[in-house]
């Protein structure tokens, strides 16, 4: 997968910029605030339908504007190319086009133009609540399968739903309440042993992934990812259920299910979040990213695009070096060519340190004020 052109009108700090990429690397190199990350920002909205760095959708749109337009023309491996068109007003109105086509639902853009990001942000992946790691898994594991993210939307729907009962249990007598739940409970327990089914076998997948790709960047590295297999039947988890009714109608929510699941990120067979150094985090970030690359790939039969943001953010030359000359021996060993696009601030240790191997066309982009010099 590949991205050739992207126009951004009225997006963020831009007014109308136009930029081509390279297949293989674009740097995209400016000063604080130039309109760099808008760009990836652009990219993964063209990609997903969302933003990677916020939920408010007015943060989008250009102050002293109404609306934002971006335009932008994907190509997968058999060079059929996808044309996207996504705007968006101030009133919350948004209309999204592939291929003149509208787009009606959001998760008809899943998994159809896929990117990976490695930013600043991500880092609330290994810094943040278990939710965080949970929502990654669960975007990895939609993008790699229509049913996982189906089954994902109805699991959401339902406990939505059974929450908003819970939520009124003064309103109605306990028995009542329960009568009411029943229903529910049914698709709810059917959809979390589903999910549960399927991301056993995703993570185990990914876990195993993971570990290669740490070996190869450092044998030395003792990193982990951990989490317990949950094999509830719709007959076990049932009974937890009944047995945890009482607790759930006090507490007012759901207690049991996939969305209270922990998946333990471990540094020397410690938590990570707790005993690792802002470095450490930002490696172990990396290495995450590139397994997620690489997953994606081996799932989709089609490597996505690999948006690096701020290359240099919590790390020093040596360590970025290490990142980027890992990146250049993954593709050679696994025969992949992610389209890869850097935003940094400092071009000039890109090329004084080598971050590319003599060979590598890179096209340069630099922005001043949202706008291409």
């Amino acid at each position: 997968m590949e991205i050739g052109t992207i126009t951004l009108i009225s997006f963020r700090n831009h007014n109308k910029t136009i930029l081509n990429f390279d297949p293989n690397v674009t740097v995209i190199w400016g000063k604080n605030g130039s309109g760099k990350t808008s760009v990836l920002e652009a990219i993964y909205n063209l990609s997903i339908g969302k933003s990677f760095k916020t939920n408010t959708k007015k943060e989008l749109i250009k102050e002293g504007k109404n609306n934002f337009i971006i335009k932008g023309v994907f190509k997968n491996s058999k060079n059929i190319k996808k044309e996207v068109y996504y705007y968006q007003n101030n009133k919350g109105k948004r209309k999204i086009k592939i291929n003149g086509k509208n787009v009606l639902n959001r998760k008809e853009m899943i998994g159809l133009n896929n990117v990976v990001v490695f930013s600043p942000e991500e880092e609330n992946i290994t810094k943040g609540y278990p939710k965080e790691k949970r929502r990654f898994f669960n975007k990895l594991f939609s993008i790699c399968s229509k049913e996982y993210l189906n089954n994902l939307i109805v699991f959401n729907k339902t406990i939505k739903q059974r929450n908003t009962l819970l939520k009124n249990k003064n309103k109605l007598p306990k028995k009542q309440l329960i009568d009411l739940l029943k229903p529910w409970n049914e698709k709810y327990i059917q959809t979390a042993v589903q999910i549960w089914k399927q991301r056993n076998f995703f993570l185990n997948d990914f876990k195993i992934l993971f570990n290669k790709t740490s070996k190869e960047f450092d044998n030395k590295i003792n990193i982990k990812i951990d989490f317990k297999e949950n094999e509830e039947t719709r007959e076990t988890f049932l009974k937890k259920i009944e047995k945890n009714i009482h607790k759930e109608i006090i507490m007012k929510t759901t207690l049991l299910g996939p969305h209270k699941d922990r998946i333990s990120f471990l540094f020397k067979n410690k938590s990570l979040k707790k005993h690792a150094s802002q470095g450490e985090h930002k490696v172990f970030l990396a290495i995450l990213k590139i397994t997620e690359l690489l997953f994606i790939n081996k799932k989709k039969q089609s490597c996505p695009i690999f948006l690096i943001d701020d290359l240099f953010a919590n790390l020093d030359i040596d360590k970025s070096k290490k990142i980027t000359d890992f990146l250049n021996e993954i593709k050679k060993t696994n025969k992949i060519k992610p389209q890869t696009i850097i935003t940094t601030t400092d071009v000039i240790s890109l090329k004084k340190n080598e971050f590319f191997k003599k060979g590598v066309e890179l096209k340069k982009h630099k922005l001043i004020s949202g706008c291409k010099a």
